[in-house]
């Protein structure tokens, strides 16, 4: 799967230079003219951002904040001008960078748990990608997502879900369970109402629907 780098660059040079290293087998450029265009193309594939847009509108600025508050993908911001050189020299040794980290990036790509083919897990962050969109798992959904993966495709009981995710000496309802299960299946699942990936065992519990073993990324 190729890693991405977006750029976005409306009428400038970076943009011819960006197109001549497009040929990468590892990496692959995408250009947008503005920055409320990315909103949607950030995901789990992203490596990082580069914005050389004049002016940012309040709407831009708050997708910015947003994308921030869900990812650590680096963002660098370069003033448009008549510089073309210091412009070209910042972005080769953001591609220095690039090839030096590859082998983290590759080392991360293989944390990453596919949960079907359109929904991945990424435990670094603590985030749900389906169909390319990222969403935070709250702490408790975190648990119990790792506690699911770590019984693989046993199914567990109310209880032992509790006893494992809360702990024995709390007090917590099974209806507590269920809420957060409900949450977490409104995360992962294509539609929740009808299960495929947390799969209800009736009369026994839940279990996690491991198809072909294909969870790891290797």
């Amino acid at each position: 799967m190729k890693k991405t780098i977006i750029v976005v660059a409306p009428d400038s040079p970076i943009q011819t230079f960006f197109s001549r290293m497009n040929k990468s087998n590892s990496i692959q450029i995408m250009f947008y003219d503005f920055f409320h265009e990315i909103e949607h193309a950030v995901d789990h594939r992203c490596i990082g951002v580069i914005v050389c847009q004049l002016d940012l509108s309040l709407k831009e600025l708050s997708i910015w904040s947003s994308l921030r508050e869900k990812s650590s993908i680096p963002f660098v911001f370069l003033t448009p001008g008549n510089n073309e050189q210091l412009e070209l020299d910042i972005l080769h040794q953001l591609l220095s960078l690039s090839s030096q980290c590859d082998y983290k990036q590759v080392k991360k790509e293989r944390d990453l748990i596919y949960l079907s083919p359109e929904v991945i897990f990424d435990p670094n962050v603590k985030m749900i990608w389906k169909q390319g969109e990222g969403q935070m798992l709250t702490l408790m959904e975190y648990r119990l997502l790792e506690y699911f993966l770590e019984c693989g495709e046993w199914v567990s009981d109310i209880d032992h879900i509790i006893n494992k995710v809360w702990g024995v000496d709390t007090f917590t309802s099974s209806n507590t369970v269920y809420v957060h299960i409900r949450k977490l299946r409104e995360k992962i699942e294509e539609d929740p109402s009808n299960p495929k990936i947390l799969v209800t065992c009736h009369g026994l519990g839940y279990r996690l629907n491991v198809v072909n073993n294909n969870l790891e990324v290797g």
